[in-house]
């Protein structure tokens, strides 16, 4: 399957300073989250809060491909054409990130529900790169297999645990994968330990979320 047409993921991270975080949120959610998923092509989407690592917030959208990030629709609301409250609130953040990645093949499409998980774990590896010249395709199909066999041996270790909900993987660049695992307990940060380095891979990074909520009161 063509990379343009795979299901895809975009990962945004990102902390403001304490002074701003009620109106980052508020941005967030009446004005930036909701454009967002209104988009073609989103297909759905969760915030996340940060207990074990940084930056704070994560939101997380399922798209239908990577194309979507290059639609006319996307294109009017970002970079230049953003919100003067996005051009106000985005560059007094700090620890941004924006990743763009492909799915594996033979996984869910869309990520599990948020009111049903208590935490999630977002951790990214670092895949095995031959230091030889080889097309992009065979780069690609390497890395692919590369992630398969990294996903595999997260999930052998994860899933004697009884509590995992959902293993998602995503490539990124033919260079990173990106593994989403979703829990029904408190799992902390002592899964690096359960994890350890899978087929022998660098852990880049790895944090500990909980679902985003907005207190009512």
């Amino acid at each position: 399957m063509s990379e343009a047409i795979r299901p895809a993921l975009l990962m945004v991270a990102m902390e403001p300073p304490a002074s701003l975080e009620e109106e980052f949120n508020d941005w967030y959610d009446t004005e930036h989250f909701p454009q967002r998923l209104a988009l073609p092509g989103f297909v759905s989407a969760s915030r996340w809060a940060c207990i074990d690592g940084w930056p704070r917030w994560l939101a997380l959208y399922d798209l239908t491909s990577p194309d979507a990030l290059n639609s006319a629709a996307y294109r009017s609301v970002s970079g230049a054409q953003s919100t003067p409250w996005s051009r106000r609130v985005l560059p007094r953040t700090v620890g941004r990130s924006r990743v763009v990645a492909v799915g594996l093949d033979g996984q869910d499409h869309t990520q599990y529900e948020p009111r049903e998980v208590c935490r999630l774990l977002a951790m990214s590896v670092a895949l095995p790169q031959d230091a030889a010249a080889k097309s992009a395709v065979a780069l690609a199909s390497e890395a692919s297999a590369s992630a398969q066999a990294i996903i595999a041996a997260v999930r052998e270790a994860l899933t004697p645990r009884g509590d995992l909900l959902q293993l998602r993987g995503f490539v990124e660049d033919d260079q990173t994968l990106w593994l989403f695992a979703s829990f029904d307990s408190p799992a902390s940060a002592t899964l690096a330990a359960q994890i350890g380095r899978p087929c022998g891979a660098s852990i880049r990074s790895f944090n500990v979320y909980v679902p985003y909520r907005r207190s009512s009161y």
